[in-house]
Formats: structure tokens, sequence, C-alpha cells
């Protein structure tokens, strides 16, 4: 008889979605407070297009090659001798700086390799390549 019992009731377990909820909100505002948004520069620099580029979300220093051979830092003119100098200072004071590299499309393959040597040459472990993502 307490088979037959046991056999008619219905599972009537649920699972509680409001601790699931607020999790999810909560990373939610943590990511939302955590990010930072990327200012462009405000000279327009002609970047090569990747299909795998990744938003990038710190900058601590930005080196720009134009397409005329002027390179900048920071939006501040220098010159690929006084760049070493610059960088080095750059990373006595953070040591964790993160060196982003943005290069027209049309500046040589040669100075891009020579900028990320002085770069290495400093110390600075952190460098990556700026892209804009294919349409």
């Amino acid at each position: 008889m307490n088979l037959k019992k046991n056999l008619n009731k219905k599972n009537n377990t649920l699972i509680d979605m409001t601790p699931l909820i607020d999790v999810v909100f909560q990373l939610l505002t943590f990511f939302m407070l955590t990010s930072t948004f990327i200012k462009a520069s405000a000279i327009n620099v002609d970047l090569p297009k990747a299909a795998t580029s990744d938003v990038q979300a710190s900058r601590d220093a930005v080196i720009t090659v134009y397409k005329n051979g002027n390179i900048t830092i920071n939006d501040k003119n220098t010159d690929i001798e006084n760049l070493g100098k610059i960088l080095k200072e750059m990373y006595i004071n953070n040591n964790e700086l993160v060196v982003v590299i943005q290069s027209d499309k049309d500046v040589p393959y040669g100075i891009v390799i020579q900028l990320m040597d002085i770069v290495r040459l400093t110390g600075i472990k952190k460098m990556s390549l700026s892209t804009v993502l294919k349409e």
C-alpha cells in the first residue's frame, strides 16, 4: 500500500532562480564598473584590418607611426633615436607598462620591427600591435 502512495506522489522540487539572477546582475555590474573606455587618437591613422582583433582595455604608452614617417608617443612628437630613452623613463615609473604600436598600413614593415626591438631592449614585456576589426 505504501508503494502505491509513493508512485502517485509527484516530485515537487523547484529550482530557486533568485540567487542565480542575483549573481548574474552582480557580475554584470562588476564588469561594467571595471571596464575602461578606449579613446581614439585625434589624427587618423589607416590601421590594417584583422579578423582576430581583440579590444585592449588598458593602454599606457601608445606609439603611433604615420605614413610620412612621423612618430608620436602618447600624442607627443618624437624621433626613433629618442624613443628608447622616453620608454625607459616611462618603464622606470611603471613596471607594468603596456606598449601599443599603431602603424599606418602603408608604413614599411622594417620600421615596425625596429620599433618592436626598441621596446624590447628597454625591458618592457607587454607589447601589442593595434589593428581594426574587419567588417
